[in-house]
């Protein structure tokens, strides 16, 4: 005879199933917009999703509640498109062939694009870690102030005085550059 639903497993297990997808039901389109902003290719994101959930599913009953849900929820999805973009360039490093010039692209072009890429990683690497994922959510993935402040959980005003704060290096950054190739031997 089965005893009360308290003591019976299957109700525990219920519980949490109820928990889990009322997370899913009032999230998943947090979780597919940020995907989409941070970099998953629009085919994968439903696997990348699925990802997403299946972290959440195996860590909900240790989520304590000290930081928001979104927040949360934001930090597995940013971790799981890194590892989609980490695996992609492994994935295309380790099945490329040598690759032939394009007729758009020339050596020059790459160089240039190369050096461009180099300038910018060396500049966000300049910035705390709170002024970057707030830079990089503005500038680069093009979020707005509210929805980056519903992302890391915090205030509007932070994110802009954090905000404030990355574009300020950033002119001060390039002012630098100009001036030291102004300053060189031929300028």
């Amino acid at each position: 005879m089965p005893g009360p639903l308290a003591q019976d497993p299957s109700a525990q297990t219920s519980a949490a199933d109820r928990e889990f997808e009322a997370v899913y039901r009032e999230h998943v389109g947090f979780v597919w917009r940020n995907l989409r902003r941070l970099g998953v290719p629009e085919p994968e994101i439903e696997d990348a999703a699925h990802e997403v959930f299946l972290v959440v599913l195996r860590r909900l009953p240790q989520f304590d509640g000290s930081a928001a849900i979104t927040t949360w929820l934001y930090a597995i999805t940013r971790g799981i498109a890194s590892n989609r973009r980490r695996g992609d360039l492994r994935r295309q490093r380790r099945h490329a062939e040598a690759p032939e010039p394009g007729p758009a692209e020339g050596p020059g072009e790459w160089l240039e694009r190369s050096q461009a890429a180099a300038t910018v990683a060396r500049f966000l690497a300049t910035l705390t870690p709170e002024q970057r994922v707030v830079f990089e959510l503005f500038e680069i993935e093009g979020l707005r102030a509210h929805e980056v402040g519903a992302a890391l959980d915090l205030n509007v005003n932070t994110v802009y005085t954090r905000l404030r704060a990355a574009r300020a290096r950033f002119a001060a950054f390039v002012a630098a550059l100009h001036g030291g190739a102004a300053g060189g031997p031929h300028g």
